[in-house]
């Protein structure tokens, strides 16, 4: 089970790193893309109860709608 957790907080962190390199993002929205997610993940693993797994799919939520946002404001307005 670590084995899964430590990959997916690997995968969350290039995915991470890549949008802040091809965006050009502040850190402060990586941030908030990367320890949402993180935070869930780690929710859900070290308790596994149905109010962890409440409260990490909606911090992991929370990361995609921040993911979302982002590219969505980054994004150009086609002409």
């Amino acid at each position: 089970m670590e084995t899964v957790l430590v990959i997916a907080l690997t995968l969350f962190a290039l995915v991470a790193i890549m949008v802040w390199w091809i965006l050009d993002i502040d850190i402060a929205d990586i941030v908030a893309i990367v320890t949402a997610p993180a935070s869930g993940i780690a929710l859900i693993y070290w308790y596994g109860t149905p109010l962890a797994w409440a409260g990490g799919l909606l911090l992991l939520a929370i990361g995609g709608f921040a993911l979302y946002y982002l590219i969505k404001r980054r994004a150009k307005p086609r002409e």
